[in-house]
């Protein structure tokens, strides 16, 4: 299973929002896919599965606590990766998901995606609204995608102090615990207007950047200031900033992205393998750590007849049988211990030594002992 972890809406990493893609061959159960969004603690985590046409695929975005119905900054970064590493020769990805189906582009100055534009409806916020934010006076106020209200000024934005609780009480719809926050820029900006976006309802108190929310904010500005598009500019931590172009049943951002990181999770080979693997290497860390000297070859791995499979460490010199017998202690899981017949000095073989639950060892092959460390074969906690 690969990985990337992309910082979108930005040309350069440490900025902009950060989002995880996973790209699978096909869908894991939702146990497992809120699971993997939870391990990698982002704001978001966007799944994407073929459907067997060319440049399409299915699309899922899951927060650390939650999956949710529209994500834009992960839907940029999902459609950046796959216009660029997984098939670069397309040119536009188109993805199937519970909002719709979004469209993302490759362009000379970076990606665009299209969003939803949602109908714009007047809403009045109950009185505890400003009380929460911290502000006297709530200029204007909205329900798009998300609920909306508008403040006077770029400095009322920039230096809210909200109570994320109370946020997420109040907040009832249309999204439960979400608001938008956003005002004009101040004059001279290369922007014009400022946002930022409070979810304590999707387990995140403030994200970096949200393409969803200038879906919401980006036509309104469009409309106030009378324009065919906007910059705005997120005023998170984090920041980054969308220009947005409005049709009539859409809202075009253009970002960038920046990849942070790459990575993939190996494939499980063999069901009996997996614990196996993990008891040698707790293995040779803990001998290297006390100062054992290990071969550079290992033994091949052999069936054993319960079915376990065991992999053994050679050592240049044994220790103490007190010193096996603390092995299982020290690895902290069921293990047992065998020990190679060892040459005494006139060529025969010693007797062999057997720690836990162990058998003896049957070959006298080699001119140096031998331990083996393997899980217990009666014991299943691996």
């Amino acid at each position: 299973m690969k990985i990337w972890i992309v910082h979108a809406f930005t040309d350069r990493v440490f900025t902009g929002n950060p989002a995880a893609v996973v790209p699978l061959e096909r869908w894991l159960p939702d146990a497992v896919l809120q699971a993997i969004a939870t391990e990698n603690k982002l704001s978001e985590t966007a799944f994407v599965a073929p459907t067997g046409l060319r440049g399409n695929y299915q699309l899922r975005w899951f927060t650390p606590t939650t999956e949710v119905p529209i994500c834009g900054h992960a839907t940029l970064a999902a459609g950046a990766m796959i216009l660029s590493e997984l098939d670069p020769s397309l040119e536009v990805v188109v993805f199937d998901t519970h909002a719709g189906v979004l469209v993302v582009r490759t362009t000379p100055e970076g990606y665009t995606l299209d969003l939803p534009r949602k109908q714009r409806s007047p809403w009045t916020p109950p009185d505890d609204v400003a009380l929460a934010l911290g502000v006297d006076e709530i200029f204007d106020a909205f329900v798009g995608e998300y609920a909306n209200v508008v403040l006077e000024n770029e400095a009322a934005v920039v230096n809210l102090k909200p109570d994320i609780a109370a946020l997420n009480t109040i907040i009832r719809g249309p999204r439960q615990g979400i608001l938008v926050v956003s005002a004009p820029a101040d004059e001279g900006k290369p922007y014009d207007f400022v946002q930022r976006f409070f979810a304590p309802g999707a387990g995140v108190d403030e994200d970096p950047v949200t393409g969803s929310a200038f879906a919401d904010t980006a036509p309104y500005w469009c409309d106030r200031f009378d324009l065919e598009s906007v910059v705005g500019s997120q005023a998170s931590r984090r920041g980054g900033f969308v220009r947005a172009i409005q049709t009539l049943s859409s809202v075009r951002l253009l970002g960038q992205v920046a990849v942070y990181l790459r990575g993939e999770r190996p494939k499980r080979r063999h069901r009996h393998n997996w614990g196996r693997s993990v008891v040698m290497q707790r293995g040779r860390d803990i001998f290297r750590a006390i100062g054992v000297k290990l071969c550079q070859r290992a033994e091949t791995p052999r069936r054993r007849s319960s079915g376990s499979y065991g992999r053994g460490l050679r050592f240049e010199s044994l220790e103490s049988r007190q010193m096996l017998a603390l092995t299982g202690e020290l690895i902290g899981i069921p293990t047992w211990v065998e020990v190679g017949p060892r040459p005494t000095a006139d060529g025969q073989a010693a007797k062999t030594l057997s720690g836990g639950t162990g058998k003896r060892a049957a070959s006298a092959k080699d001119d140096r002992g031998s331990i083996r460390i393997v899980s217990n074969p009666s014991s299943r906690a691996i």
